[in-house]
């Protein structure tokens, strides 16, 4: 590959890249994380939103929600890191020409830092799903559906 052809790659990919972060940055984040998605999947308030929407006995309720208020603070430290990654990245990419070696090691930061958060998230749903009797459980595993461009819970 000649090197005009090697800088129309890299130019094309940052450009992409750069598109990408733009889109999850926190402008473009805003929205979606209001409704508790965002970086790395549902966070703590989308969790307590489908659990709201289950017919649970008060007791399991109260033993539900304790978990996912557990949950909050780590939720909330990795949302915070997954942002701040993010604009790290947006400012290499704007730079114009960020090393392979150093832009690599922040997509890798990033990416290790959503599927920290992934795994928490999950932990959390296990933990909640195990409080579940059957019935609650299958729809608390339920994935979300999407309508008219708005995550919605699955329709029952």
């Amino acid at each position: 590959m000649g090197l005009k052809k090697a800088s129309i790659g890299i130019s094309a990919l940052a450009i992409g890249l750069l598109a990408t972060v733009g889109a999850t940055s926190a402008g473009a984040m805003g929205e979606h994380c209001k409704r508790g998605g965002g970086p790395g999947g549902p966070g703590a308030a989308r969790l307590e939103h489908r659990l709201e929407r289950l017919d649970l006995s008060a007791d399991v309720r109260t033993k539900a929600l304790a978990i996912i208020d557990a949950s909050r603070a780590e939720d909330r430290a990795l949302r915070d890191q997954i942002r701040t990654a993010h604009e790290q990245l947006r400012v290499a990419l704007e730079s114009g020409a960020p090393g392979r070696d150093a832009l690599d090691t922040q997509i890798d930061a990033l990416g290790a830092l959503m599927t920290q958060h992934h795994k928490q998230m999950l932990h959390t749903m296990i933990e909640v799903g195990a409080l579940l009797p059957d019935a609650q459980r299958a729809q608390w595993f339920e994935p979300p559906h999407f309508r008219r461009g708005h995550r919605d819970e699955p329709t029952r």
